[in-house]
């Protein structure tokens, strides 16, 4: 052992001797001449065979290693030391690139502010470390190759050209170069042989590769446009992609390996993200566990804040039974009963009553107290903002819906807010708006079809259950109607939102206006914006006057569950 230590101590040793004598000869010989060549030949070699370089550039890397002090060094001082012009650096780039392609060196261009005149590209070059530390241990020729890597000397590969790119150590087309070696030469991984079949473009693979590289390293699927135009040198480089992407007709996305990024049902146009079939596809082999994963748009049970509702008596014993039953022990227990029975072990609940009776926070609540995610989803939305392929994108959704119950080990519940534009009546076929309709039809059929097969929890709210299509009331085990509260359950809810109401008060606000929870609290907040104003509590009198309010607006605005 001591032996080994001793010899990779002479290799370290003999890297600086042989750097610090061709700094000697370069000072002696006037620079990079016939003369050094004469002199530094022993030494050169001696560099050339550890770097597996030429001549030239080890003479340039012996220059950058005798001037490097820890920062960057400008061009002024490789020239200087070198004994030419700045400009003449010029006849020596391809030897320099040489070094960078070796990880051997970055080359920074920078642009630089010239007073009253246009701004210049200035040249910077900085020694590689993790070279250095290899040199030093006199294994760099070994480690420094790029073939026949494992699939995670591959990703630490992968992580290195891509920090290079973003720093700005390697240009664009130098990073493009790189990447496609890298593939090249690693063509055994099953990973490369996917991604060489399907036979993309230089900038296309990088981009995949980019996504790919977030994924493993970074435990993060999305991309911004941001993060895309880091990878090119200028803006215009990335409009063509850019518009492809904005259309919906980048390959990547026509290949079904990215997606628009989904929060709450609408697709986020400016972010994009690894599909399910390109984590099965690529991914397969990685330890992605789910809670590497980030889901868009599921609403972890930890960060719901917990909220007093007050229901009449027959609405809280069934919301009572159902969040007995969707607490984690009972749930286990009856989906493997149903599944020995060969029956469905989805649940699907309606809650159904006017607006502010409570049947968003209802299930927020439940979520919360059975320890369960919950996936919020505005389907008026959806159907609004994709019609034409509006059908696609319900799939999507609950092919999302459906990984998330595969990677939880506690099933989240999906939320259909306001469902009454896809649980209401199918409508008939006729010559004038066939279109509209017919997507309407197949829209509430794919819902139909996704519910019947549902292996999971989903609530849908409505206000309109009376209209409700008769396929959709059947594949509603549990169906709870949420009515205006009662004269007791009002006044709970004043007292609850009001602390400082007398019970009298409470008793006659109570019983004179037929007010839901959501509109109670509304009056609350508005009693608490009237103190931070005014300075003073609002009187009965203010709160009559806001209750008089709400019952005027209820005909011109609908206002979501209480709570919410």
């Amino acid at each position: 052992m001591e032996e080994m230590i001793g010899k990779k101590d002479d290799k370290k040793q003999d890297f600086y001797a042989h750097v610090k004598k061709i700094a000697e000869i370069n000072e002696q010989s006037g620079g990079i001449n016939e003369l050094f060549f004469e002199f530094a030949k022993p030494h050169l070699d001696w560099i050339c065979n550890l770097l597996d370089i030429g001549p030239l550039p080890a003479s340039l890397y012996a220059a950058l290693a005798q001037l490097y002090k820890g920062e960057v060094i400008q061009l002024s001082a490789l020239a200087s030391y070198l004994r030419i012009n700045c400009i003449e650096i010029m006849e020596y780039m391809d030897d320099l690139e040489i070094l960078s392609e070796k990880q051997l060196i970055h080359i920074y261009r920078k642009n630089t502010e010239i007073f009253m005149g246009p701004p210049t590209e200035t040249l910077f070059f900085e020694l590689k470390l993790s070279s250095i530390e290899l040199i030093n241990k006199g294994i760099f020729h070994e480690k420094h190759s790029n073939k026949n890597l494992s699939i995670d000397e591959f990703f630490v590969n992968l992580e290195s050209l891509f920090e290079d790119r973003v720093q700005k150590r390697q240009p664009y087309k130098k990073t493009l170069l790189l990447l496609s070696n890298l593939l090249q030469n690693n063509q055994h991984l099953p990973l490369v042989k996917k991604i060489k079949k399907l036979e993309l473009s230089d900038d296309d693979s990088t981009v995949l590769l980019r996504f790919l590289h977030l994924a493993v390293s970074l435990d993060d699927l999305e991309m911004t446009y941001r993060d895309m135009e880091f990878l090119y040198e200028v803006p215009r480089q990335f409009i063509n992609i850019k518009r492809q992407l904005r259309n919906g007709q980048y390959i990547l996305i026509e290949l079904g390996l990215i997606e628009n990024s989904c929060n709450e049902g609408f697709g986020n146009a400016e972010c994009f993200r690894l599909t399910d079939k390109a984590m099965d596809e690529f991914l397969a082999d990685f330890d992605l566990s789910p809670s590497n994963i980030p889901v868009n748009g599921l609403i972890c049970c930890t960060s719901i804040a917990e909220k007093k509702l007050y229901y009449p008596e027959k609405t809280q014993s069934a919301i009572d039974e159902l969040t007995l039953l969707l607490k984690y022990e009972n749930f286990a227990d009856v989906q493997k009963r149903l599944s020995e029975k060969n029956m469905r072990t989805g649940f699907a609940c309606l809650f159904s009553g006017e607006p502010g009776t409570g049947k968003t926070e209802t299930a927020y609540q439940i979520a919360r107290i059975c320890g369960r995610g919950i996936m919020q989803v505005d389907l008026a939305g959806i159907k609004s903002k994709w019609f034409g392929e509006s059908e696609k994108k319900i799939k999507e959704l609950f092919d999302k819906y459906r990984t998330c119950v595969k990677n939880h080990t506690i099933t989240p519940i999906l939320l259909f807010n306001e469902a009454d534009a896809i649980i209401g009546k199918r409508q008939l076929l006729t010559d004038y708006n066939n279109g509209p309709r017919q997507t309407e039809n197949s829209i509430q059929n794919i819902i139909l079809q996704e519910i019947e097969n549902l292996d999971g929890i989903l609530i849908a709210t409505t206000n309109l259950s009376k209209n409700m299509d008769k396929a959709f009331d059947r594949r509603f085990l549990y169906k709870i109607e949420f009515e205006k509260p009662e004269l007791e359950t009002r006044k709970a809810i004043w007292h609850s939102l009001l602390d400082g109401l007398s019970d009298n008060d409470a008793a006659r606000l109570a019983h004179n206006y037929e007010l839901s929870g959501g509109q109670i609290e509304n009056i609350a907040r508005k009693q608490a914006i009237h103190q931070v104003l005014s300075g003073r509590e609002a009187d009965l009198e203010d709160l009559s006057r806001y209750a008089h309010a709400e019952l005027g607006e209820t005909s011109i605005e609908k206002k979501i569950g209480f709570g919410v």
